[in-house]
């Protein structure tokens, strides 16, 4: 079965126009916007046209009444007899398209959604006889929010093959403050239908707000919080961590009583939140599905990293969530952790995103 996708969508708009620098007296019924809405990416084989997507213009500079307009079947929006001034494009709809697998495969009776926000330039009226622009949305989950930032899997400078002080780091990159209520922590085998762990935060998803995280902050989630450098002098302090994950069936993981917990979700599973040294994939939802059994609905997702020391590594995470995968080159026990460039910076593609770095850095970016 396939999920519906929700994503976060950047819009690049090409208008061509003059530019105008006197405040227009009157409507000029010559004057008019046209343009194509087209979902993009090249990568994955898409360019189709958007259909029945509300489509809005907002006057910049003077108090005109806010355009509402729809796309035809051809992904085609006319607005006609307008006022000669700049306007502010909006397109805040979910569409439906088909969905193209990761290698490329087209599922002709299965959709994904695609929720489109724009960040587009300003476009212009101009004459009626002049030929439409083109808007091309793509998905790229950009926009501010909370983002797995750095994650520290593969064990400090030992040769007792210890790797206990795994720790995945969370950011705030927006400038209003969120929730961690109800929200999913997932290790995922090979596709989003593969969980091997789910760990939930304590609260109600979407609406609790319980638990905030500020614009800005760091968030640690440690695999045990204590000071590991104490068992491994090259480890790293994960006692003042913000999280820890816990399993009630692990009789032997360790519980900081000072650290708040995240707790196992999955049936039959008696193991700590524990990640691969060499190469797995992180996901974070916001709760609302955590019916495992059939996989994570990707419309739920927040942010998905993979990493590998593999740089010819095969995807084990569709494409649309995460293209390449971070860590290329990283030494098991080598005290090395991925990092996004910067807090926040987020493309879909951790080939580029994320860069490693030694030490880790739990709580503040290196």
């Amino acid at each position: 079965m396939v999920k519906k996708i929700y994503f976060i969508t950047a819009i690049l708009v090409f208008v061509v126009g003059c530019d105008f620098r006197t405040k227009p007296t009157e409507y000029d019924g010559s004057l008019s916007i046209t343009m194509y809405v087209k979902y993009r990416d090249d990568e994955l084989g898409y360019n189709v046209p958007l259909k029945n997507l509300k489509v809005q213009l907002s006057a910049v500079d003077y108090t005109l009444p806010t355009l509402t307009g729809f796309t035809d079947d051809s992904g085609m929006v006319c607005f006609s007899d307008i006022a000669w001034a700049k306007y502010d494009l909006e397109i805040r709809s979910t569409v439906q398209i088909p969905f193209i697998d990761s290698v490329g495969v087209m599922h002709p009776d299965s959709f994904i959604n695609i929720m489109v926000v724009d960040t587009a330039d300003l476009v212009e009226a101009r004459g009626l006889n002049l030929p439409p622009d083109t808007v091309y949305v793509v998905a790229a989950s950009a926009l501010p929010g909370i983002k797995i930032n750095e994650i520290y899997y593969c064990g400090p400078e030992n040769n007792q093959f210890y790797f206990y002080d795994q720790f995945i780091e969370l950011y705030n990159s927006s400038d209003e403050t969120l929730y961690l209520d109800g929200l999913i922590v997932c290790r995922i085998y090979h596709m989003s239908t593969w969980v091997t762990y789910i760990f939930q935060f304590p609260g109600t998803p979407v609406v609790g707000r319980e638990y905030p995280i500020y614009p800005g902050q760091f968030v640690v989630l440690a695999q045990d919080a204590i000071d590991h450098r104490k068992i491994i002098p090259k480890s790293i302090d994960l006692s003042n961590s913000d999280w820890e994950f816990v399993n009630a069936l692990d009789y032997g993981d360790w519980d900081n009583p000072a650290v708040p917990n995240l707790f196992n979700l999955k049936a039959g599973n008696n193991k700590d939140f524990m990640i691969n040294l060499g190469t797995n994939v992180i996901l974070i939802g916001d709760g609302t599905d955590i019916n495992y059994a059939d996989g994570i609905d990707i419309a739920t997702v927040i942010d998905c990293v993979e990493y590998s020391s593999l740089s010819e590594h095969i995807k084990d995470i569709e494409k649309v969530l995460d293209r390449g995968w971070a860590g290329v080159g990283m030494q098991k026990y080598s005290g090395t952790s991925v990092e996004r460039i910067t807090p926040g910076f987020d493309t879909n593609n951790s080939t580029v995103d994320f860069v490693n770095i030694k030490p880790p850095t739990p709580g503040y970016q290196h």
